[in-house]
């Protein structure tokens, strides 16, 4: 890749996510955490894993909402678009159960930066005992053909805890993995990783409160857990 298109790429992808935190100094815990961003309750972090050139990142928050709000968020991929932050388009592929789906979404990216697309696979998991929701989202093979002008996403792992905090609010510590593909460098996505997810969270956040995603159940979650 050549100076000058690093450059645009750089520019472009800093632009995009320009104003959503401002970088707090840096801190290190003993798992290896830095600190990237600390603002308006979301802390994000990242490190790096042992034989990976890519940064894990972490989000760590609270915000209003429930359990079962965030799973029916999550289980309306038709709406992704309007509520996740960046998504083009999204469409569930096949739902074998009411704790797991397959769904494939396309996500913009700024001009030259190519457009992404991923087949996911999520799976929902209630531990009653721990009050512990359990998401994990892993990127699934072969259940969509490449794209025409979108670059896949080879590789992605991410893995939510949410624990209910008083009557109305969650916990949420999320971690994740990702391999954009394409010809982005890893110094660039490293770079960019820790920015984007403070505004995934601020939208998520305002998204929980919509109408279509209160007063839902679900028959896995405790009865206790879903008030």
């Amino acid at each position: 890749m050549s100076l000058l298109r690093t450059l645009c790429l750089l520019s472009a992808l800093l632009t995009a996510f320009a104003g959503a935190a401002s970088p707090p100094p840096r801190a290190e815990d003993k798992a290896g955490w830095h600190l990237e961003t600390d603002k308006d309750g979301i802390r994000v972090y990242s490190r790096f894993l042992p034989n990976s050139r890519l940064k894990e990142i972490r989000v760590h928050c609270e915000m209003p909402g429930t359990l079962s709000q965030l799973v029916a968020l999550y289980s309306d991929v038709d709406n992704y678009p309007q509520v996740i932050s960046r998504t083009r388009t999204a469409r569930l592929l096949r739902r074998p159960s009411e704790t797991e789906l397959y769904y494939y979404l396309e996500t913009d990216m700024p001009p030259p930066v190519a457009d992404r697309d991923l087949v996911m696979h999520l799976q929902f998991a209630y531990d009653a005992g721990q009050q512990v929701l359990v998401m994990n989202t892993t990127a699934a093979n072969g259940l969509v053909a490449p794209q025409a002008g979108l670059v896949r996403i080879p590789y992605w792992s991410g893995k939510w805890q949410v624990r209910p905090v008083g009557s109305n609010r969650l916990q949420i510590d999320y971690t994740f993995l990702v391999d954009p593909g394409g010809e982005l460098p890893a110094w660039l996505v490293n770079m960019v990783a820790p920015v984007a997810p403070y505004q995934s969270f601020v939208q998520l956040r305002d998204a929980l409160q919509l109408p279509r995603y209160q007063g839902r159940s679900f028959s896995f979650i405790s009865p206790a857990a879903r008030r």
